[in-house]
């Protein structure tokens, strides 16, 4: 093999392999929605689901989204000091937390969280043979394992935007009130200052995609993950990696979508 041509190949096979993989993800995401009318009979799992992934992860959430607001809101106030009134740092704190802090942070979070578990799970399954097993009993793994999973993301990851950002949005009233001399009423006013539904609802947007790219990249990695406890610890750190990149390149994209 000529050595010049090394860099090409490399960057041929990574392209390929790049499609490929989103080609996947694709056929996964339709294999799923094509199952959502069988929900009612996958209703007891879904909502497990749901109690794994939303309820156990607000002690975390709680304190990630307070300090969230509380740094938002000290860095709105430096910024801002001398320059205009401090309504205003309620005004700017209010718009991060609600278009990019809330919902990137819970979605990052997240990734880490139980988009790591939700692959090495399904990566520890086709270890043990559970997901052939599966198939030997006529049961569908799409429909009792991936979409209840899905539904789980799908629905949890906006509920947890929304409750970040209440979190957030205390964290700096509390910043305000009891470090920066700033009285309750300046920061309430300040934040419903230039307030504008499209906010709240370009976050809530984002974490509706949040939540679907964790679950397909999560449960990707988990059928694709190598054979022993290695396979499976490289897929749990792939998911996260995966995740947050298509978390930033897809916040970015809805941003153009709804603010242009």
């Amino acid at each position: 093999m000529n050595i010049a041509l090394s860099p090409f190949i490399w960057l041929g096979r990574y392209i390929v392999e790049s499609v490929s993989a989103i080609g996947e993800l694709v056929v996964l995401l339709f294999s799923t929605l094509i199952r959502l009318p069988f929900l009612p009979h996958v209703r007891n799992l879904t909502i497990k689901q749901m109690i794994s992934i939303g309820v156990s992860s607000l002690p975390l959430l709680l304190v990630t989204s307070i300090f969230t607001g509380m740094v938002a809101t000290v860095q709105a106030e430096f910024q801002f000091r001398n320059l205009v009134p401090d309504k205003f740092v309620g005004t700017a704190a209010c718009k991060m937390i609600l278009i990019e802090l809330g919902p990137i942070l819970t979605a990052l979070v997240m990734a880490g969280r139980v988009g790591s578990a939700l692959a090495a799970e399904i990566g520890s399954m086709k270890e043990k043979e559970e997901l052939a097993a599966y198939e030997v009993l006529g049961l569908d793994p799409l429909k009792y394992l991936a979409l209840p999973r899905f539904v789980a993301f799908f629905i949890m990851l906006p509920a947890l935007s929304i409750i970040s950002n209440c979190l957030a949005l205390i964290g700096g009233w509390i910043v305000c009130v009891f470090a920066l001399d700033i009285t309750s009423y300046t920061y309430y006013t300040g934040m419903q200052y230039m307030f504008e539904i499209r906010d709240l609802f370009s976050g809530v947007l984002k974490s509706f995609v949040f939540g679907t790219l964790i679950y397909l990249l999560g449960y990707y990695h988990g059928l694709n993950a190598g054979a022993g406890a290695k396979g499976v610890g490289m897929a749990t750190m792939s998911v996260v990696v995966s995740s947050c990149v298509a978390i930033l390149i897809f916040d970015l994209l809805v941003a153009m979508l709804i603010f242009n």
